[in-house]
């Protein structure tokens, strides 16, 4: 075959650029072809087995090297960045397992909203009613009033009391935890739940959390899913995109402020899809500075609604998922919360109540199992150790999927059987620790005789155990459920002294912890890896994200103080310094 003189000087050139090429990698053998964008040195938490690093090296956006701060420093390149953490500790950002922080920022930003606290009264409540009333036709949602101290006939506003300031537009007003809510009559009406004689059609499928009066007329007080119902069908806001592109940017500068690199957000269509298009926009847009995960609820209602929502969390999946935005979770709610008498318990409270599942055995079984052949992932509100036990049971009916990971979230109590079930079926305890503080000294100290003798001391005292979880080898993460937290910490660091100490001692306020230490004193390296790695397997990422590993995201944060060794008792102190997600720096402290 003859060769053209074109092609000679072309196969010329590039055998000069091959010895090139190959001569400038050889005159330093242990210098890299490739230069890192960023070189981290510090103290650092990997996550890994392996356990501490000096260095990595970073490099569009994955860790390329990560050891000894001699194995890295090859990779230092004229233009590379290095940051020398001289002090503190670097670690993997962390992960919110179960929060909701865009619907949170919604009560800031929303334009229909009224922000409610611990310290309203019925007075306070319809006072603001009445002013936000004065400008605004379309509907009222408020939050944050305390279920608590407003439950006792005569405390709450009636929807009558609203009905004199708002009669025409829908009006729900929801507590602090999500749990409970009050309705006026528009909102009441127009979710259909009503007869023609004003009562609760004797139908509706949680007719018995419907708080009536003396006359069988309900009050507009509204408990778990019935307040649910009603808010979807009666007054379910939706103020556009821009509000809730801006609830989004928001939500990811609070996480990413506080460590966090990724966060299920527990209840992403409470609201609507417009949540999910938001995420969705900014995904594409390279806004998100998150791994977001995406919970779609489903209502247990009637059959072909159910059967009709599953599809729409099948086509939230396909539609929204990508590398960042991991919409494969279905919300359920299991029961209630015990502290409040709607959890779902095995011994009876001080009133002999024990509760109901929401959804029954079987039900619940059948999505499970209809959901994970779709490859989507459970995550139910279970608190109550009966309603725990049911949800363990229909995860171990369904058996394990390749990239299905069925979690439970918060677990107040568990039956000692179910932790080794729990362990055997790979199933995930998105564990709230955060009860161990509960309130601050004064208001746990007025309000523990109420709790213990409503809830009896098991279900007080033996409430999260989270170092059990650990103990029995189930996969565990943690979430914080804010808004909804109780007065406790939402940062990671808060949290990580409440579960290394079962106290609270922030600042010096103090008291006895009754838990037990074996089963509730956390260790901190295994708390760091339930904020990371444990965290990354719960959203399905543990191959790209949740550790410090050659290959992976460069997600990680530096912090001011080695949680490791440093004083249990001031751990709540540690402040993050700098948050990296994908190899960028998306927040450094002031």
């Amino acid at each position: 075959m003859r060769i053209r003189k074109s092609e000679s000087l072309l196969l010329a050139i590039m055998a000069v650029a091959l010895v090139l090429l190959s001569t400038a990698c050889r005159k330093k053998p242990d210098q890299p072809c490739e230069y890192a964008d960023l070189v981290v040195y510090g103290n650092i938490f990997t996550a890994e087995q392996t356990g501490m690093a000096q260095a990595f090296a970073v490099k569009d956006g994955r860790y390329i090297a990560v050891g000894s701060a001699d194995d890295v420093k090859k990779y230092v390149g004229d233009r590379t960045v290095a940051i020398h953490h001289g002090y503190g500790m670097v670690m993997p950002g962390c992960t919110e397992g179960h929060g909701h922080y865009m619907m949170s920022k919604f009560y800031e930003f929303g334009n229909h909203v009224i922000r409610m606290d611990a310290t309203d009264t019925k007075a306070t409540i319809l006072a603001a009613v009445r002013e936000k009333a004065m400008d605004n036709r379309d509907y009222i949602f408020g939050f944050g009033f305390d279920y608590l101290a407003l439950k006792e006939p005569g405390k709450y506003p009636t929807c009558h009391d609203i009905d004199s300031y708002a009669a025409d537009i829908p009006v729900y007003l929801q507590d602090s935890e999500g749990h409970k809510g009050i309705a006026n009559t528009r909102c009441l009406v127009d979710s259909g739940i009503l007869g023609p004689d004003g009562r609760v059609k004797a139908d509706f499928k949680y007719i018995d959390y419907v708080v009536v009066d003396g006359d069988g007329y309900p009050t507009g007080m509204l408990l778990e899913q019935a307040g649910t119902y009603v808010r979807v069908h009666g007054c379910t806001p939706n103020d556009g995109r821009d509000v809730w592109h801006k609830c989004a940017v928001a939500a990811q500068e609070t996480l990413n402020g506080m460590g966090y690199t990724a966060a299920v957000e527990g209840w992403a269509n409470k609201f609507g899809m417009t949540t999910y298009d938001v995420i969705g926009e900014m995904d594409r847009s390279n806004e998100l500075t998150l791994n977001f995960g995406m919970a779609y609820e489903i209502e247990n209602l009637e059959k072909e609604e159910v059967a009709s929502e599953l599809q729409a969390a099948v086509a939230a999946k396909s539609k929204y998922s990508s590398e960042r935005v991991h919409a494969n979770l279905v919300k359920l709610f299991e029961d209630g919360t015990p502290e409040s008498g709607t959890g779902y318990m095995i011994d009876p409270d001080a009133t002999g109540y024990i509760g109901h599942p929401i959804w029954d055995e079987d039900d619940l079984k059948a999505i499970t199992a209809e959901a994970n052949s779709k490859g989507l992932s459970m995550h139910i509100h279970a608190m109550g150790d009966n309603a725990v036990k049911t949800v363990v049971d229909a995860y171990e009916a369904a058996g394990t999927r390749e990239g299905v990971r069925n979690q439970i979230v918060h677990l107040r109590n568990v039956r000692t059987d179910d932790y080794d079930r729990m362990a055997r079926t790979g199933m995930i305890a998105s564990c709230g620790v955060l009860w161990h503080r509960f309130y601050p000294k004064e208001v746990i100290e007025a309000n523990i005789d109420m709790l213990t003798a409503l809830m009896g001391r098991k279900y007080w005292f033996e409430g999260y155990p989270y170092q059990s979880f650990i103990n029995h080898k189930v996969h565990t993460c943690i979430s914080t459920d804010a808004p909804a937290s109780s007065g406790s910490p939402t940062d990671p660091f808060g949290i990580m002294q409440v579960a290394a100490t079962a106290t609270q001692d922030f600042g010096g306020q103090s008291y006895s912890s009754p838990w037990d230490e074996k089963e509730c004193i956390a260790n901190r390296t295994d708390f760091l890896r339930s904020l990371t790695i444990e965290g990354a397997y719960q959203m399905g990422t543990e191959n790209t994200r949740g550790s410090i590993a050659v290959g992976k995201y460069a997600d990680f944060i530096l912090i001011n103080q080695n949680v490791l060794e440093c004083d249990k008792y001031e751990l709540y102190k540690t402040k993050v310094i700098m948050t990296f997600f994908e190899g960028r720096c998306v927040y450094e402290a002031n």
